[in-house]
């Protein structure tokens, strides 16, 4: 095997076990510029490729011991030079013969006797193939590499959201609760306080000027109704009853006031007297149940609302269905309150499912499990 000067217009490997086939191939590469390695028979051909794999090989057909179409078969097999394209140079001009050479994993085939410049034209032309595969695929790795990267990021950066928006929420709850406490605890007792005093004030004061007493009594209504309010507001931010009485009993007050409230009919159906589960779970069972039923009264203008919940041994399965004007359920959740709904749950672990169509309706399932996992 003889090696020649490298060249930048390609390396070539020319097998032919004709000495003088061998040489004018050579000779006419090594003018055109190109660097070529000859290797007499298939067995030097295969450990030169797979040593240093060339860029192009030609190949005769008729060899002693390992023949044309064995080597190229070889050289296909092999990952190091499966991708290296083989031009077979042979005197065989039969169809089958160049069949079978394409069979084999033939990039070309050329009958001899050749034209020189031919021969040059398709060395050039696989030559350029070749390297533009590899340019291409090398830029396929590199972008590949890139988009791996990226994701890596972005599945991290979606980690860190999430971790933040479950702080968040966490946060936002301790803060409900907090505020409702003062407003329960300060304000509430603070309006009962102001709201006995009149009471008294205006006992005492019956005998006085009608308009005063007629003040007093407008006072003290006033009062009354801003104690209600307070209260509202207080179960609202955060139930006392989701922390004194359980999930149960919290939503089975809320489903009552809101139908109260609202005059939609409102159904409940519960297969526990009492949920056995962590608290952000059932925090988040009572806020969907919430967020639900004011969708419903605010968008669907339904006459009637069916809230079920249903707990596993690993999961609490909630169903919140209206029978309102619905909506298209394939564009996906447009409200911040659906948005915020779907969020929650995918903090928890969860799943939400919503399906509804324009006059049929809707219907949201969220599956939470029975322990949160957001800390």
């Amino acid at each position: 095997m003889e090696t020649a000067t490298p060249s930048s217009c390609g390396d070539v490997l020319i097998v032919d076990d004709t000495p003088a086939s061998l040489q004018l191939l050579a000779d006419l590469l090594t003018h055109a510029g190109y660097s070529t390695r000859r290797a007499r028979d298939g067995r030097i051909a295969l450990l030169s490729a797979l040593a240093q794999p060339p860029e192009l090989i030609l190949l005769d057909v008729r060899m002693p011991d390992i023949d044309g179409y064995e080597v190229c078969r070889r050289l296909k097999a092999d990952a190091r030079t499966r991708d290296v394209p083989v031009i077979f140079l042979s005197a065989l001009r039969d169809t089958e013969d160049k069949i079978r050479a394409f069979q084999v994993g033939a990039a070309d085939y050329i009958a001899k006797p050749y034209q020189p410049d031919e021969a040059l034209a398709r060395v050039r032309t696989h030559i350029e193939l070749g390297r533009l595969r590899a340019g291409l695929e090398a830029r396929v790795q590199e972008r590949t590499a890139q988009y791996l990267q990226a994701e890596t990021k972005l599945r991290e950066s979606e980690a860190q959201l999430q971790e933040l928006a479950g702080f968040l929420q966490t946060a936002r709850e301790e803060e409900r609760a907090r505020i409702a406490r003062e407003l329960h605890d300060e304000l509430g007792q603070a309006l009962t306080a102001l709201r006995i005093d009149l009471g008294w004030l205006r006992n005492k004061c019956g005998k006085l000027d009608a308009g005063i007493v007629d003040k007093l009594a407008a006072a003290h209504g006033l009062v009354e109704r801003t104690v209600d309010a307070v209260r509202r507001i207080s179960e609202d931010l955060r139930p006392a009853m989701l922390d004194d009485l359980g999930l149960a009993a919290a939503i089975e007050h809320h489903v009552t006031k809101f139908s109260q409230r609202t005059g939609i009919a409102c159904t409940l159906t519960l297969n526990r007297e009492e949920f056995d589960m962590d608290d952000k779970p059932a925090t988040a069972i009572f806020r969907l149940v919430q967020e639900a039923l004011t969708n419903a009264a605010r968008h669907a203008n339904p006459n009637s609302i069916d809230v079920r919940i249903e707990e596993t041994a690993d999961e609490v399965h909630l169903t919140v269905a209206d029978d309102g004007r619905g909506f298209v359920a394939a564009a996906g959740p447009r409200s911040f309150g659906l948005l915020g709904m779907r969020e929650r749950v995918k903090m928890l672990g969860g799943s939400l499912k919503i399906d509804s169509a324009p006059g049929a309706g809707t219907r949201i399932e969220a599956w939470l499990p029975r322990v949160g996992e957001v800390g």
